[in-house]
């Protein structure tokens, strides 16, 4: 059967709002779940008692179910017990959760990557808590961890095509109201999946430069006497 292009004039603006649609709300999702892991892994590692055993719940259970069960969850048992929300807002607020999980467990398998004794070195040389984090915990952290964290995201945006079952207007819930008004499964699908190629295609780019320059402290380099670190004077405490 051949491929009917006049599909892609009749449909393609349609799908691209779709596309937009999808964009807005991997983003959202995006930046809230990386929040929320990251407030999940601070808790599950400053709080090993209660704190850490909440947050442990919270991962195996986001980590141990599909996301299409959270969603429906979230959506259709939701307003049983008070929570009645719009699509969008279930599709973020799942996406953002399933999210956090797994983001929470890439911040500690970072975290717990970098050497003790830097810290500890560090720790001598009465340098705060701050400094610390924000000075060589962080900068070491982001190299080890945007490879695992590309993935995930990645994960995340092909994963929000399970939104459609929820009616959110997202690019595959576009795709198959096409599909419902013409038939043309080959040519519908083919677009939806050139599209999802090409946004994902994007973000694999985008994201390998910025694992890049987060890693450029580990490729060698020649030395230069005129390069010198400076530790600000606030950042050392007094020895006691």
């Amino acid at each position: 059967m051949p491929f009917d292009f006049t599909m892609v004039t009749r449909y393609g603006g349609v799908l691209l709002e779709g596309l937009v649609i999808t964009l807005y709300i991997c983003l959202i999702g995006l930046l809230l779940g990386l929040i929320i892991g990251a407030l999940t892994c601070w808790i599950k590692m400053k709080f090993p008692g209660c704190g850490s055993v909440i947050a442990t719940i919270y991962i195996e259970f986001f980590r141990g179910t599909p996301f299409l069960i959270q969603v429906f969850l979230l959506y259709y048992v939701g307003p049983v017990f008070g929570i009645d929300m719009s699509a969008t807002a279930a599709a973020i607020i799942g996406l953002s959760l399933y999210g956090g999980a797994y983001f929470a467990e890439i911040y500690r398998s970072g975290i717990l990557s970098i050497p003790k004794g830097q810290i500890e070195a560090a720790q001598a040389l009465g340098i705060g808590e701050k400094a610390i984090l924000f000075r060589i915990v962080i900068p070491q952290m982001l190299g080890l961890i945007m490879a695992p964290m590309t993935n995930q995201i990645i994960t995340l945006v092909k994963e929000s095509a399970i939104l459609s079952v929820i009616t959110v207007q997202e690019l595959t819930f576009i795709g198959q109201r096409a599909i419902s008004e013409t038939y043309n499964y080959v040519e519908v699908y083919t677009m939806v999946a050139f599209l999802y190629w090409a946004l994902v295609s994007s973000l694999s780019m985008l994201f390998g430069r910025v694992e890049k320059y987060a890693t450029r402290y580990l490729r060698p380099r020649e030395f230069s006497p005129n390069r010198v670190v400076l530790i600000k004077k606030q950042d050392v405490k007094p020895l006691s």
